[in-house]
């Protein structure tokens, strides 16, 4: 989510959620939060 100053906030379904000073911070952050979960989730199930 873009915020009216201009940073950018990140959500998850999962409740985390980030500030970032740019959409393209935010996104990157989304992702690597993403990346993690699905990592820890795949460790979790072998």
């Amino acid at each position: 989510m873009t915020n009216d100053d201009g940073t950018a906030t990140a959500f998850c379904y999962c409740g985390w959620s980030a500030d970032h000073a740019t959409p393209e911070a935010a996104d990157t952050d989304a992702e690597r939060h993403q990346t993690a979960a699905d990592a820890a989730e795949s460790a979790l199930a072998a």
